[in-house]
């Protein structure tokens, strides 16, 4: 968390115990001589014993539970980045809430920048991954899913996602799954938190990728976007890996950016843009270069982002894995 970071506690008090005081009274005891008359002067009279007990108060210690509650907003522009443990080859991730994640308190860890709105035309379509679709790496589990590390692309990498959320010893992610914007809870205990204040804004209407910095912008570029059949998705995103292509000459071009989305208007890929890919089927959505720089700025992908090669290979020295994607429409 940067020194910018504004942060507001709240401390909820749960205070217990016997509110209770037991208070021991003084008490005179007099002797006196012969007549055995009671004094009720403040001044005893010679040869008068006195035995004073005084009034202690004594309070039972209440007993005081702290339950802290921290309220965060990262800085405009930075987000966090959750990368998986080395020492754990796979992760199990909830697809609903743990016990005790209260969604009332709210304590969440995120950007204050506006989100792109989510196309959501995927709703309807089979699961991602599923018994239909299979994706290395990452399988589908009654309670949510089990995801490898390092992933299956070549080179390996670390697994990593996109903090939603904090609390207690749970971390909410967005996930590489499909519908697009699925989010599960992780153990907190098997991650490294980062931060990153890169982003990589797309519009779709301006068919141009821009490169941002803690506000600045670094690199931007035109693009080629998804065809009326086949629309690039619109929405948050993150970057899951960074794949040199096996053919640089190929459809994908020298470099493909992997994303966690998917196609939400196909169920599988085919053709050019299964070349080099470690899943030939599944449908994910990349950020890559391209052999037919002609399309660049027109509508002719099957929903990916291209890029000419030059300007895909710029892209990939300034953007690494974890880098969140905003595709506007």
């Amino acid at each position: 968390m940067t020194k910018s970071s504004q942060r507001r506690r709240a401390v909820i008090w749960v205070t217990g115990g016997l509110l209770s005081a037991a208070v021991i009274s003084g008490l005179v005891l007099a002797t006196r001589s012969a007549q055995n008359t009671p004094s009720t002067t403040s001044t005893p009279p010679a040869n008068t014993a006195q035995t004073t007990t005084s009034t202690v108060p004594r309070t039972v210690p209440s007993t005081t539970t702290s339950i802290v509650v921290e309220y965060q907003t990262l800085p405009p522009g930075t987000h966090e980045v959750a990368t998986v443990r080395s020492q754990f080859n796979q992760v199990q991730v909830q697809s609903e809430p743990p016990a005790g994640w209260n969604t009332s308190l709210t304590p969440v860890i995120t950007s204050a920048d506006p989100v792109p709105p989510r196309s959501g035309q995927d709703l309807d379509r089979v699961l991602i991954p599923s018994a239909e679709i299979a994706v290395s790496g990452r399988r589908v589990t009654p309670t949510g899913w089990i995801f490898s590390n390092p992933s299956s692309y070549t080179p390996p990498q670390p697994l990593l996602f996109g903090v939603v959320a904090r609390q207690g010893g749970w971390t909410e992610v967005e996930l590489p799954v499909r519908p697009n914007g699925t989010t599960g809870w992780i153990k907190s205990d098997l991650l490294v938190l980062s931060t990153t204040q890169k982003q990589v804004v797309i519009s779709l209407s301006d068919r141009s990728l821009r490169v941002i910095e803690a506000g600045q912008e670094l690199f931007a570029a035109p693009i080629s976007i998804g065809r009326p059949s086949s629309p690039t998705p619109t929405g948050s995103f993150y970057v899951t890996d960074i794949v040199p292509s096996a053919n640089p000459a190929g459809g994908y071009g020298p470099v493909a950016l992997a994303l966690n989305g998917y196609s939400e208007a196909m169920d599988t890929f085919g053709g050019e843009n299964a070349e080099g890919a470690p899943d030939s089927l599944a449908p994910v959505l990349a950020i890559h270069g391209t052999n037919k720089p002609a399309s660049i700025g027109r509508s002719a992908s099957n929903g990916c982002p291209r890029l000419f090669n030059e300007d895909i290979l710029r892209l990939a020295t300034l953007v690494p894995a974890g880098t969140p994607v905003e595709i506007w429409p």
